[in-house]
């Protein structure tokens, strides 16, 4: 099964969601309740990949940029060396796009689809997508299995600090894909 197989879009305000079920309450629930209204505040856009009207998939992005506000200076050092910026280029900030939601419909699941859109989303954040931005960023599930997928596709965790809470804060630096 490919990614390409399916058509990709925003989402519109005349989608129908009710169908899509990825195994998880709060996946779910955001795309089913919460997603339109993101859009139209303009906090984040969802995109779906659907076969025929069916969706297959979808993520949500929104603006974001990571700061070295509330980190311990040996934290945002490691951060700068892993990122090899020289040091006179570092800066206090760092544009970034904020992967907020993504889910799989449950009948897609176990064919491979999750690492293909998490490279779809680096690349169309990259090449199409065109925002200034340095960093991939996402707040991931503290679950082996989620924690697992991200690190199979050279995320990054940001902090140890978080390591027993429920969410890991991880990220991708994007010029990787030069």
């Amino acid at each position: 099964m490919d990614l390409s197989d399916f058509a990709f879009s925003l989402l519109n305000e005349d989608e129908i969601l009710d169908s899509f079920d990825c195994n998880d309450d709060e996946i779910n629930e955001f795309l089913l309740e919460d997603s339109k209204n993101f859009q139209n505040e303009k906090i984040t856009n969802t995109y779906l990949f659907k076969e025929g009207n069916e969706i297959v998939a979808f993520f949500s992005i929104s603006n974001d940029c990571l700061n070295d506000l509330g980190y311990e200076n040996s934290i945002w050092n490691k951060l700068h060396r892993k990122i090899k910026l020289p040091n006179e280029k570092r800066i206090r900030q760092y544009p970034a796009v904020k992967i907020t939601r993504l889910g799989i419909d449950k009948k897609y699941q176990k064919n491979g689809l999750s690492h293909q859109l998490l490279d779809f989303i680096k690349g169309w954040t990259f090449i199409e997508h065109k925002p200034a931005c340095r960093l991939l960023i996402l707040d991931a599930y503290n679950q082996p299995k989620q924690i697992a997928m991200y690190q199979k596709n050279d995320f990054i965790f940001l902090l140890e600090s978080d390591k027993d809470e429920k969410h890991r804060f991880m990220y991708f630096d994007l010029m990787r894909l030069e």
